[in-house]
């Protein structure tokens, strides 16, 4: 994937968002961060926050064949992300019990 680049421009990304039923605030805060970032964004942050206004991973493989990855880099890209999660919940203890 190192070396590849994909654009989409932000009027392209509004109309697929909302072609999947994304609602105009989460799409205006979607921008927003894209904007943040000189418009420029990592697919692996991207799709974080296409799961964060739910998206299903269907639709979000959609929008990512729609950009112009093909089956093998968007199996990749979820790869990548579901460990990107398990990474982040490594640190978190959901229940603890010791016993002596």
């Amino acid at each position: 994937m190192a070396g590849n680049s994909y654009s989409i421009s932000k009027r392209e990304i509004k109309r697929a968002l909302i072609a999947y039923g994304v609602r105009e605030p989460e799409i205006e805060a979607l921008v927003a961060d894209a904007e943040k970032r000189h418009m420029h964004m990592n697919v692996i942050a991207f799709v974080l926050l296409l799961e964060k206004v739910n998206l299903t991973r269907n639709r979000i493989i959609q929008i990512m064949r729609r950009i112009g990855l093909d089956d093998i880099k968007i199996s990749k890209v979820l790869d990548m992300v579901d460990e990107e999660k398990m990474l982040a919940q490594a640190g978190h203890i959901y229940k603890a019990r010791i016993e002596v």
